[in-house]
């Protein structure tokens, strides 16, 4: 376990460094100048000149890049110029509610694809076990913008059940809460749902020709328990990865389901910084994902020595 968290923490050095430096130069290619931005196109020259120098953009290139790169070593990731506030004060006010809709989707996700996956293993037969075998395929297929139109369109604008936009609190508004969250985290659920189903089952399929299950069922024990206490507990680990790796990008790439619902997370953040120049404010946020991306996966890795005793053995 030691060199494991060794590795990651070197895996996020060297994450750091290269996503911080790519997004550095990257968005300096964004067309436009962010103080003339702000000040708007009837801005004197003299005060855009003098809002460049107070932004610290009027210096070459790699003197900008330098000077970035050595605040952020001091933890000072700048101050972004939409916000007039500190960057990393305003992504803490947009990450609760982008690892809301996160967690509860992939909870959600997990725990109906395992469920799914061991109907479809205990009662291969089944017509609702293989509808929702194809219903899975269908799944993937469907882009996350057609379903969150089609999901306004019927509980939002026709039935009314559920608005159509808006966001609450989870913790501090329940009631508010649970009645926005429900179309977002539907919209979620149902791609990852089928991406992980598939992923299972083919884990599953992986491990059904193995000794050890013959052996199981030399020994008299039913299919059942075999499904379910050796076949699906093995079949974790690849399921396990992918839904690491499939959090870190929910976190980052929800932009589409936070915009159609009006949900201000980091998507949405993010995409009002690019439309702005809010240089400090980009790189702040994707360095942020970048770090939750290696934490997620060192966490994955560790839960492997729960899953694997070989794991826990090396």
């Amino acid at each position: 376990m030691t060199g494991v968290l060794l590795r990651r923490l070197r895996d996020l050095a060297i994450i750091l460094v290269i996503v911080g430096t790519m997004m550095f130069f990257v968005i300096r290619l964004i067309p436009g100048d962010p103080a003339q931005a702000i000040l708007g196109p009837t801005a004197r020259p003299a005060d855009v000149a003098a809002l460049r120098t107070s932004l610290g953009l009027d210096g070459s290139l790699w003197q900008q890049y330098l000077s970035w790169a050595g605040h952020v070593l001091r933890g000072d990731f700048g101050t972004s110029i939409t916000y007039h506030r500190p960057v990393l004060d305003v992504v803490a006010a947009h990450i609760v509610p982008t690892l809301t809709l996160a967690v509860l989707s992939t909870v959600i996700s997990f725990g109906l694809s395992v469920a799914i996956t061991a109907w479809q293993a205990v009662s291969p037969r089944n017509l609702v076990a293989r509808a929702l075998d194809r219903l899975s395929s269908l799944g993937m297929a469907m882009p996350d913008f057609w379903i969150s139109l089609v999901l306004v369109l019927v509980f939002s604008v026709t039935l009314r059940w559920f608005p159509s936009s808006g966001y609450h609190d989870l913790l501090t508004d329940p009631v508010a809460a649970v009645p926005a969250l429900v179309l977002p985290v539907t919209v979620l659920v149902v791609g990852q749902t089928a991406l992980f189903v598939l992923t299972l089952r083919e884990s599953v399929l992986g491990e059904l020709p193995l000794a050890y299950l013959r052996t199981a069922r030399v020994k008299g024990l039913p299919e059942r328990r075999v499904m379910l206490k050796h076949v699906l507990p093995n079949a974790l680990m690849p399921l396990v990865t992918q839904l690491g790796s499939n959090f870190a990008m929910l976190v980052g790439g929800i932009v589409i389901i936070e915009s159609i619902f009006v949900v201000p997370g980091l998507g949405h953040l993010l995409m009002g910084a690019v439309s702005t120049r809010d240089f400090p404010l980009i790189q702040g946020v994707t360095l942020f994902v970048a770090v939750l991306f290696v934490v997620v996966n060192l966490l994955v890795d560790l839960s492997y020595a729960l899953l694997d005793p070989k794991v826990r053995v090396a």
